[in-house]
This record gives structure tokens, C-alpha cells and sequence, in this order.
């Protein structure tokens, strides 16, 4: 009968073999190393992919310390649509870390209108009485920017910043409109219209005038449109939008019936987007704002802000407002909203017209 013992004692293993009192060593399969190989690879594959992810998810996620003392557990998408004045009942919807931003504001507003606070109140939408917002461009589509259902002696729009989409750029010129496209990072569109007058040229303030940079002045005056009106601006450059528009003068923001912007809040003096943001509110009003919900919630003076948003001003001159009774997000638009800083929380400070 054989007898099989494993030798534990050597370094090496090996098997003694006893059949028929004759002795013989051979070494041992290989088989059962390779197996425990294997597992140990597995579980650490496994912990590798885990440690990355985890890692990955706090770079990722909003800086607590940033954000103060505000928690990230937004109810505003269950506010209550008529916000015609801003009582108890209609707050009840609020976290409190939401309600107690909403006080400080309220309290600045009361107090100094002049205070950087008052941003929230110059992004509140309003509705436009008589008009319907429409989405142009593809549902869930980053190039896509909401208007109102009022094209009326539109003739002329400026796109500015163009990359590689062109979505709503299309979209405008299928309503008959020419559209002079301005994007100094692209060598060619992608598509081509015969509506569409692109230039490999970008925007800038007056002090960034160089052979591809031009101010929103220039290219008007080159296209001989200084006496046209009820123009379409849109401007999307990642960030530079702040320098082209502090230079923009009120005229020129006259001549644009709608103006398009994509905001970005980082990195920038929160003096500096108050002045500019309260320019563009002499002359325009907020109908649409869109959160974008991969941007980081950062901070915001003593406040927090969410890093980037859309915002679709309609003039002032000739409309007239209401409150928006819509609750954001609004399901037509398919639009993802931030899920810890919802635009709802604009429309608390409908009612401050200081």
C-alpha cells in the first residue's frame, strides 16, 4: 500500500514515496503553486482596482473643507412651484444647511444690496410673459442651449467657442439665421452650412488684442453690424468668458436680444463676476440656468457656488416678467442638474429687486 508524507522540514518540497520498503524522493507538482499563484494575483488585482477607485472618487467628490459647513444633501428639487413670496411655508422644502444660506442672503440683500451676495440674485430666472422656452439642439447633448419660442427679425447670431459641435449652431441656421462662428482652437468646422461664417479667431478683453484674439467690438465693427439689433450671442470658452466680458460696453450688449453664456465661478475674484454679472442685468434678464452636474460645488465668497452653469438672458427692453413657477430640473430639456447645488435655489431671491 503506499504511503505518501510530505516533507515540511526542507526548504524545497518534496514527497517520500514507500512502496515495497524501497525509498525514492521526487519533487513536488507544481500544480498547487500555480493555483495559489493565481489566487494571490486575483485578490491582488482586486485590491488594486479597489484602492484606485476609492481614490478616484475623492478627487472627484466636492471638498467638504471648500464648501464650509454646508452639507451636500439638496432637497431643492422638492420646492413648491408658486414662490410668489418667499414664507415659511413655501421653505419648508429646504435642508437647513440650504435654509441657512438662503437667511444669509436674504439678510445681505435687506441690509447692503451692494454686498457679493447679491449674485444669487442677479442669476434668479424669471419667466417671460408670453413666451415658451424651447430647447435647440439634441436632448442630452452639451452643446445644446435653451432659447424662447420668439425669433421675430432675428437675422444675425454670434457663436462663440465652437470645439467639435456644431449642434446649435445648425439649429439656429435651419431658422434662416447666419451665424458667425469664432473658435481660435479648431483648424476646421466639421460640418458645413451655408448659413455658417466660421473664423479661426477668439474672443478677448481689450488688453488681449493680438493676430487671433479680437474683442466682441471688433468683430462686430468687421462685419459691419454696429446698427444691427435683436442679435444672438452665445459664448462658451471655458473660463475666458470673464475678461471678454468686462470690457463689453452697454451698447454693444444692447444690440443681442438673447445672450448665452457658460459660466465658470473658479478662479476668479467673486468681485469681479458680481460687477460683470450686474452689468449684464441692467440690460437683460435670467429665463434659464442650467447647473452643470460635473462641476465641483467650490467657494464661493462665505458661500458655496457650483463651479459652472449656463445661463440664458432674454433683454429687458420690450418683455415683461413673472416668477419662474417651473421646478428645475424641467424634464423637456433632458438636462442633468447638479445634485448638491439644484438652480431652484436662485429663484429664493425672486422678490429682491434692490
Amino acid at each position: 500500500m503506499k504511503q505518501i508524507k510530505i516533507l515540511r522540514k526542507r526548504k524545497k518540497s518534496y514527497i517520500r514515496i514507500n512502496n515495497n520498503e524501497k525509498k525514492f524522493y521526487r519533487k513536488k507538482s507544481y500544480s498547487k503553486k500555480i493555483i495559489m499563484n493565481l489566487l494571490f494575483l486575483i485578490i491582488y488585482t482586486i485590491l488594486v482596482v479597489k484602492i484606485v477607485t476609492f481614490f478616484n472618487k475623492r478627487k472627484n467628490k466636492p471638498n467638504k473643507v471648500i464648501i464650509n459647513n454646508y452639507s451636500n444633501n439638496s432637497n431643492l428639487g422638492n420646492i413648491i412651484h408658486h414662490l410668489d413670496t418667499n414664507t415659511d411655508a413655501n421653505l419648508k422644502s429646504l435642508t437647513n444647511n440650504d435654509y441657512d444660506l438662503y437667511q444669509k442672503v436674504k439678510n445681505c440683500l435687506e441690509k447692503n444690496p451692494d454686498e457679493l451676495m447679491c449674485i444669487y440674485h442677479l442669476l434668479c430666472p424669471k419667466e417671460v410673459i408670453g413666451k415658451t422656452r424651447i430647447l435647440l439642439g439634441p436632448a442630452h447633448n452639451d452643446g445644446s442651449y435653451v432659447l424662447l419660442n420668439d425669433f421675430e427679425n432675428i437675422k444675425i447670431a454670434y457663436s462663440i467657442g465652437i470645439d467639435g459641435n456644431v449642434d446649435f449652431d445648425k439649429a439656429i441656421a435651419n431658422k434662416g439665421i447666419d451665424v458667425y462662428m469664432y473658435d481660435h482652437t479648431i483648424d476646421k468646422l466639421h460640418y458645413e452650412n451655408e448659413k455658417f461664417h466660421w473664423k479661426k479667431i477668439g474672443i478677448g478683453g481689450n488688453s488681449e488684442r493680438s493676430n487671433n484674439i479680437q474683442t466682441l467690438e471688433d468683430m462686430i465693427k468687421e462685419n459691419g453690424h454696429f446698427n444691427e439689433k435683436n442679435m444672438i450671442l452665445k459664448i462658451d470658452i471655458e473660463g475666458a468668458e470673464w475678461n471678454a466680458l468686462n470690457d463689453i460696453t452697454e451698447n454693444i450688449l444692447k444690440q443681442f436680444k438673447y445672450i448665452i453664456v457658460e459660466y465658470h465661478f473658479e478662479r476668479f475674484e467673486v468681485s469681479l463676476i458680481y460687477n460683470i454679472l450686474k452689468k449684464i442685468y441692467k440690460t437683460h434678464q435670467v429665463f434659464y440656468i442650467h447647473t452643470n452636474h460635473q462641476s465641483r460645488i467650490i467657494n464661493f465668497g462665505n458661500n458655496r457656488m457650483v463651479g459652472c452653469v449656463e445661463v440664458s438672458y432674454i433683454i429687458r427692453e420690450g418683455n415683461n416678467f413673472s416668477t419662474d413657477k417651473s421646478v428645475y430640473p424641467i424634464k423637456n430639456f433632458y438636462y442633468f442638474e447638479h445634485k448638491d447645488f439644484n438652480p431652484n435655489i436662485f429663484k429664493l431671491f425672486d422678490n429682491y429687486e434692490k
